[in-house]
């Protein structure tokens, strides 16, 4: 009790560099705990799962594209030997069975209020699998008109109310909240708002699927068994073979297709990490910590510093290595933990923040949080107490009770620390810059077709199909009368639609269809006579659609009235790029076959620029655009007069009303692509703030140190005034070696800063330049912060009178 109370003592006694060595380090560990709390939530992602190491995935490959592995239900479709497993639900190794089918955006509607919903169509089985709590009501999904919510997603829509019982529409069926699912808790790979029966389907969709294997059964031996390919009897022309797979390891693995597309439509199924992205997380907080770490070591010197002759006449007294180091530990113990308390309270007062714009999940675990506060505790102690003490210990009793600060190279190292802290902060602020330049260029790139102005809208029509509901199973009680007299009322509906944005002043072009950013990744193999097989994306288009998206044709000509005979083969016109890449030197004679022996000859008539539709760090496919293009489509694509856009927006809602009704929802091709940065923007923003954050730390640092330093020199400064040296001289002096620190940290930072920008761009198959002007303004903002921070100090002590501090002396 005695070495805490002198330990408090001695840290109030110098409470002005104690708060600021506080300050420093706990903001700090506040982005050190909230850096890898989201890390640990990452790596943990499925571990609430007690089976997780027994789940696996059903996956499939086809012979004609090799590689490309995507998610897949059964085997039973395959036409296989007759001692191989047929169904893999009846293979002896497996446990149990689950499908299951994922839907973002369904519509539901509560007390008439529609509402957007993720739905996860399942049975009784998936919960057997997968550890979720239900909290409230039954976990059971036997009924056909049952549902189980989220938590989150029940007080949504019902408030603090209990939603077990409430009802909600869906395709026109009422469906009964039965149960409510907890936070489960560590993340889930598979995210959803609430869990309807399969059930509820008369023909259920066809989905995905889970087994579960016995203990201690290998799923590698059952990939052996079907390693070989075998005919579909799906198509006589394509062989596939079926696999399982870790669901342990899907949230990381990009092997795997974890989206479906379905009418261009694109549904998430599994959660994707990014590991690359991750990895970039944990440098940026090592570098946190680092710049903390050495701050408030530097800081903790220079308070030792101030107690030199304090502890050296402990020394004179009898006091043992072991008794300075034991208080010194203390010490540093009591400063790192309150350093810790604070951290939690500013990670607490930024949880909104940090959830809704870093866009971190932040799913509290207690034991994590215990095991990095009980690590950093003792590390960070250990660290701050061993640089004293040893300095102390090894010291002659003289020089500890003259001067700490004459030691050997004590000062010397106090530097070494402090260009290492301008080293960090001018890296990360290099890379910072360069994060957001690469961000600007790729927003502002142009993808080689217009997005400006460009607005899409649904115009929604009742279904004509009739017979029995393809969701509920339910047949259509509407007479064939009555269904046709709904088609010609579409037409109609359809075709004044069509007229009256035709005749629109405020709309240049239109057509229906699917922008260029809703391609997708992937297409299907075509070659060009004996060559290799290349991937192209194939994409409808009529000549409107190529003028309103202003793609140039640059060579041939576009589909006509003559190019309507597609039995002999199917008219395209292609992107630049697909003669480059199968060395086609006269189109005109130019025939691509398929790899899907169904498919006709494509024969090209016309060459556009190229375009790129994907995210511009990857590189987009060859594209060949066709004739079938689908005027029954819902979706309107038109371009605006520019500077008439809130006009057209209430024309088209004005339209829609009056021949569609419903929700008026609509979107602009411009947003669409900034949204596909997201991820990037998110990167450079957390990059920004931990930088500015690491600026403020070393700002910190290098405040105490430069007020200690320029309170060991004042003597010196004021016989330098009193033979008349100038303020401007003495501030030249004492930021003479600051400047070398500054100037040396910066030789060794560039090149760092400039292999982690390599590493970054490896991937990017389009990327911006790395200026000059990054390095520069790089040193400018390090040197304009750090020297400001040490003129107004300087400048202090040059203009305090000199008769003062000869006298306190």
């Amino acid at each position: 009790m005695k070495t805490i109370r002198l330990s408090i003592r001695s840290i109030l006694h110098f409470r002005m560099y104690s708060g600021i060595n506080l300050l420093g380090l706990a903001l700090s560990l506040a982005c050190v705990i909230i850096i890898f709390r989201y890390v640990y939530g990452e790596f943990t992602v499925d571990r609430f799962n007690k089976n997780l190491d027994r789940i696996y995935v059903i996956t499939n490959e086809s012979n004609s594209n090799p590689g490309n592995v995507s998610l897949a239900s059964t085997f039973s479709s395959l036409i296989v030997p007759e001692k191989a497993f047929i169904d893999l639900k009846a293979h002896p190794g497996v446990e149990n069975y689950t499908s299951f089918k994922k839907f973002d955006n369904s519509e539901i509607y509560v007390n008439d209020l529609k509402y957007n919903a993720s739905i996860l169509i399942t049975d009784s089985a998936f919960l057997k699998f997968f550890d979720y709590q239900v909290i409230s009501g039954a976990s059971n999904l036997a009924e056909p008109r049952s549902a189980l919510i989220t938590k989150s997603f029940a007080e949504k829509l019902f408030g603090n109310q209990n939603p077990v019982g409430k009802t909600f529409q869906y395709y026109d069926e009422i469906l009964t909240i039965t149960g409510v699912i907890g936070q489960t808790s560590t993340k889930s790979s598979i995210t959803y708002d609430m869990m309807i029966s399969y059930n509820f389907y008369k023909y259920p969709p066809s989905g995905n699927a889970f087994v579960l294997l016995y203990q201690g059964v290998d799923y590698r031996t059952i990939n052996k068994q079907f390693e070989y390919f075998s005919e579909s009897s799906a198509s006589s022309n394509e062989q596939i073979r079926y696999q399982l797979f870790p669901l342990s390891k899907i949230y990381f693995d990009k092997s795997i297709g974890k989206t479906t597309y379905y009418n261009n439509t694109t549904y998430n199924i599994f959660r994707q990490g990014n590991y690359d992205y991750l990895t970039l997380l944990m440098v940026v907080g090592a570098l946190i910590l680092l710049v903390g770490v050495i701050s408030y070591i530097n800081i903790y010197t220079v308070i030792i510093l101030r107690r030199g002759r304090e502890l050296g006449v402990k020394k004179v007294f009898g006091a043992r290595g072991h008794n300075i180091f034991i208080q010194l530990l203390v010490e540093n113990l009591l400063m790192t933990g309150l350093a810790l308390m604070l951290a939690f309270l500013f990670v607490k007062m930024s949880k909104s923040f940090i959830i809704n714009e870093l866009h971190f999940d932040m799913i509290s675990n207690i034991c994590f949080d215990f095991f990095l506060s009980f690590i950093l505790l003792i590390c960070i102690s250990l660290i701050a107490t061993l640089y004293p003490f040893f300095r102390y210990q090894y010291s002659t009793v003289v020089n500890s009770i003259q001067d700490f600060d004459k030691i050997q190279s004590t000062g010397n190292l106090r530097h070494v620390f402090l260009s290492f802290q301008y080293l960090t902060t001018i890296a990360m602020i290099i890379v910072s810059l360069f994060f957001i330049k690469q961000l600007q260029f790729m927003l502002n790139a142009d993808p080689g077709y217009r997005t400006k102005d460009i607005i899409k809208v649904m115009f929604k029509m009742p279904s004509t199909g009739g017979g029995a509901s393809a969701i509920t199973g339910i047949r259509d009680t509407r007479t064939p009368e009555e269904l046709q007299m709904l088609k010609d009322r579409n037409i109609r509906i359809s075709d004044e639609i069509a007229q009256k944005i035709s005749s629109c002043p405020l709309i240049t072009y239109w057509t229906r269809g699917y922008s260029p950013n809703e391609f997708g990744k992937g297409g299907q193999r075509f070659r060009f006579a004996e060559g290799e097989y290349r991937e192209i994306r194939l994409a409808p288009a009529n000549d409107t659609w190529l003028k309103l998206f202003d793609i140039q044709l640059i060579e041939g000509q576009l589909w006509d009235d003559t190019m309507i005979d597609v039995g002999n083969g199917t008219f395209i016109v292609v992107t630049e790029s697909v003669l480059k890449q199968y060395g086609i030197t006269d189109f005109n004679k130019a025939v691509l076959q398929s790899e899907n022996e169904n498919l006709p000859p494509f024969r090209i008539v016309g060459v556009v620029k190229d375009f790129d539709f994907l995210h511009l760090s990857q590189k987009s496919n060859l594209v060949a655009m066709t004739n079938y293009f689908n005027d029954n489509n819902d979706k309107i694509i038109a371009s605006i007069v520019p500077g008439r856009t809130q006009e057209a927006i209430a024309f088209l809602r004005n339209l829609h009303d009056e021949m569609v009704g419903g929700e008026f929802s609509y979107s602009f091709v411009e947003d669409e692509i900034r949204e596909m940065y997201k991820e990037d923007k998110k990167i450079a923003t957390i990059y920004s703030i931990f930088t500015f954050i690491a600026i403020f730390i070393s700002v910190l640092g290098l405040l105490s140190m430069s007020l200690f330093d320029i309170q060991q020199r004042r003597k010196e400064i004021a016989i330098r005034k009193v033979n008349g040296a100038m303020a401007t001289d003495i501030i030249r002096l004492l930021l003479k070696k600051y400047f070398w620190s500054l100037l040396i940290s910066f030789v060794i930072a560039s090149p760092v800063a400039m292999l982690a920008i390599n590493r970054y761009l490896e991937d990017f198959a389009h990327k911006a330049t790395v200026s000059w002007w990054l390095f520069a303004a790089a040193i400018v903002i390090t040197a304009g912060i750090s020297l400001l921070t040490l003129i107004y100090q300087t400048q202090k002590a040059a203009n305090r009178n000199p008769a003062e501090v000869v006298k306190t002396e």
